[in-house]
């Protein structure tokens, strides 16, 4: 069958109005995608504008220590105030720290010789103090 001549305008004209239609909704839904793809419109503007976001930063940073900050409660008049340690007593402390374990261990070592000479000694003077057994054997009553 042939088609009807009078048809075909109109059925032409509805294919480039769906065709129109499609291009517009693939426009449209690109579009929205883009708005809605958040991280790689942050990652553009920081990219794009990365000094702004520094002095950004930085501005919220001071207004947050500003507003956040605790005011310190004045000493009460009574209070003694200590003195400041100096440099030296706090670098004296943090080699002290550092070297805690090394001098546990030396002391440890020290520590067992004393007591195992003091242990040798014992036992030598006690096996000098006693007669041995054969000696006990042969004594006279």
């Amino acid at each position: 069958m042939a088609p009807h001549a009078q048809n075909t305008p109109e059925i032409e004209h509805l294919i480039r109005l769906s065709a129109d239609s499609r291009s517009r909704l693939n426009q449209a839904a690109f579009a929205l995608r883009q708005r809605l793809d958040v991280p790689r419109r942050a990652l553009h503007s920081l990219r794009s504008h990365p000094v702004a976001w520094l002095g950004g930063s930085l501005a919220t940073g001071v207004a947050a220590t500003f507003l956040f900050r605790h005011k310190a409660a004045p000493p009460p008049p009574s209070a003694v105030t200590i003195p400041r340690r100096g440099l030296h007593v706090v670098l004296g402390s943090l080699a002290l720290t550092a070297l805690r374990p090394t001098v546990k261990a030396w002391l440890a070592v020290q520590l067992r010789e004393v007591l195992s000479a003091r242990l040798h000694a014992r036992a030598g003077a006690r096996t000098a103090a006693t007669p041995s057994r054969r000696t006990r054997l042969q004594s006279p009553r």
